[in-house]
């Protein structure tokens, strides 16, 4: 961590030091479940208490592989407005509704909309497509029943970070490619979108906080099964799509301190191309998963607000 200590915002170093107490992202000596369980628990550590106001309740939406739980959080307020789709983050093999719990409570409170997170099914177990096919079942199920939820259908997007994000692009492709349903958003945080691990931030970044290449390349094998450069379906690396015309307006936000983060750059850049509108918000001296300290760092408040104004846009 030395090596980026000069280039991290004030803040993130505390922010990192007090999370690798909790959970060490190179444990080799822990089963699967007691990762999940780590991973929960650190999240958690970070969080807040709930908006005031606020909403929340579980549910489950059917599914190809079994029905799918939901959590769904209605901002204060009564009526109809508009609602997101989110797929937590965790490399596809970890994360849960509680995980993630924090940023959908206060994302639904400070964007005024409707957020639905979706407990998908986690790699190794289950690999792609079966998450894919889930977070995918769950948005047409979502959008067919959208009064359901409080959600008006002409406002719906879907969204995510991390891995999830990778879920929320790849279903907003298939929802372009079959017509539907239509999305209105597509939110994107520090996303993982390729499998190409040539581009300048894999070097530039390669052994940074929190994610490194080789972890990055580590997640996308254990949900394909695959090297990263034998991959070929865009519905698991998105930035493999020949053409982005017709996808739903972007807010894709990036840290700078990330391998990921000139796939972030290139999604941005390749929409405007296609004539998609697209927003891109890079977050200076910010680490991947930044959004766990914005209570601890001014910068990554900032970011998180940044999220949120992107986010706003589907509010009736």
């Amino acid at each position: 961590m030395e090596k980026y200590a000069g280039r991290m915002a004030p803040g993130i170093a505390a922010y990192l030091a007090r999370a690798e107490e909790l959970f060490s992202h190179t444990a080799g000596d822990m089963t699967a479940d007691e990762q999940r369980r780590a991973f929960t628990a650190l999240c958690q550590s970070f969080a807040g208490p709930h908006p005031d106001g606020l909403s929340v309740r579980d549910a489950a939406v059917p599914g190809p592989h079994g029905d799918i739980p939901v959590r769904i959080y209605g901002p204060a307020g009564t009526g109809t407005t508009g609602g997101l789709v989110y797929f937590h983050g965790g490399g596809w093999v970890v994360g849960d509704l509680d995980s993630h719990d924090d940023h959908c409570a206060w994302m639904a409170a400070e964007a005024g909309v409707v957020i639905v997170s979706v407990d998908y099914p986690l790699a190794p177990e289950n690999r792609h497509p079966v998450p894919f096919e889930a977070c995918d079942a769950a948005v047409r199920h979502i959008a067919a029943h959208a009064a359901d939820y409080g959600i008006d259908p002409a406002r719906l997007g879907v969204g995510g970070d991390s891995a999830g994000a990778a879920l929320a692009a790849a279903v907003a492709l298939k929802a372009r490619d079959e017509g539907g349903p239509a999305l209105a958003l597509q939110l994107l945080i520090y996303p993982t979108l390729g499998s190409d691990h040539s581009l300048p931030s894999f070097a530039e970044n390669a052994d940074a906080p929190v994610l490194t290449t080789g972890d990055m390349a580590k997640y996308l094998r254990l949900y394909t099964g695959q090297e990263p450069a034998d991959i070929a379906d865009p519905m698991a690396a998105p930035l493999l799509a020949g053409d982005l015309t017709g996808m739903p307006p972007a807010m894709i936000a990036a840290c700078a301190l990330d391998p990921l983060r000139d796939e972030a750059a290139g999604w941005h850049e390749r929409l405007q191309r296609a004539g998609v509108p697209s927003r891109y918000y890079l977050g200076e001296g910010l680490v991947h998963g930044c959004m766990r300290a914005r209570r601890m760092s001014a910068a990554a408040m900032r970011f998180f607000e940044a999220v949120c104004e992107g986010l706003s846009v589907l509010r009736v």
